[in-house]
């Protein structure tokens, strides 16, 4: 790939405050020394603004947009100039490329029937085109240094919490939990996973416990009992004859 060569170039919004684009370069690529890319809105006809990019993880060059704003079916228009020369342009509706931000405020409880509520809250209030648009979530779990044992729950409907069951849990460890979220009317893309929060699964025996030690004890008591009811009654029926 020749340095000023582009490749995978995409635009998300959190369509409240920024839109954030970005393209995979070099490994040696000086994104603000190399790139400028130009926008406006293309609805209003408005001149040309600016954004320098940044070196991003994974060989990428982020610019990010900062509005007050966005209008549903607004266009954006985008050039791309490396070293001073046009490379291409591109177009893009913030509507068709909306990320949300992750939920927040993420928190956890045990409750009376022994399992963990999970709660969080929206992160988009009025004003904002997304605050009270239909949402959907995910919820994730996992054993504390086991990620690859993660269970992931989807929640189909509107809602602000879930009930971990603790049949689904091992008894003695941490566990850590996350939530994403999705606009229905906006699907491009997922959020990212929110910030975790770390709970922790004890010993307390239960009354489901309790019975299912109670049974097998039970047995074998009065196997016990039986044998030694029927070593007694031979000898008895020996001392008889």
């Amino acid at each position: 790939m020749a340095a000023g060569h582009v490749q995978e170039f995409a635009c998300f919004t959190d369509y409240d405050k920024e839109m954030i684009c970005h393209w995979t370069v070099l490994a040696q690529t000086n994104c603000s020394k190399d790139f400028l890319l130009y926008y406006r809105d293309g609805g209003f006809f408005l001149p040309n603004h600016v954004c320098v990019p940044e070196n991003g993880k994974d060989n990428l060059c982020t610019c990010t947009i900062r509005r007050d704003y966005f209008v549903s079916s607004l266009t954006y228009i985008l050039a791309l100039q490396f070293n001073g020369t046009d490379m291409w342009n591109y177009s893009v509706i913030p509507a068709l490329v909306v990320k949300p931000r992750a939920p927040k405020n993420l928190a956890i409880e045990k409750i009376e029937n022994g399992n963990f509520n999970l709660s969080w809250e929206e992160s988009y209030s009025t004003p904002s085109i997304l605050s009270g648009q239909t949402v959907i979530y995910e919820v994730k779990y996992w054993r504390k240094h086991h990620p690859t044992e993660v269970s992931v729950k989807a929640i189909n409907y509107q809602a602000k919490s879930f009930e971990i069951t603790a049949s689904s849990l091992r008894r003695g460890y941490d566990y850590i939990a996350s939530v994403r979220c999705n606009y229905t009317n906006y699907p491009a893309y997922w959020s990212e996973w929110s910030e975790e929060v770390e709970f922790h699964y004890d010993f307390q025996i239960t009354t489901e416990d309790v019975l299912q030690m109670a049974v097998p004890i039970s047995c074998i008591l009065i196997m016990a009992v039986s044998i030694v009811c029927y070593f007694c009654f031979t000898k008895y029926v020996s001392y008889c004859s």
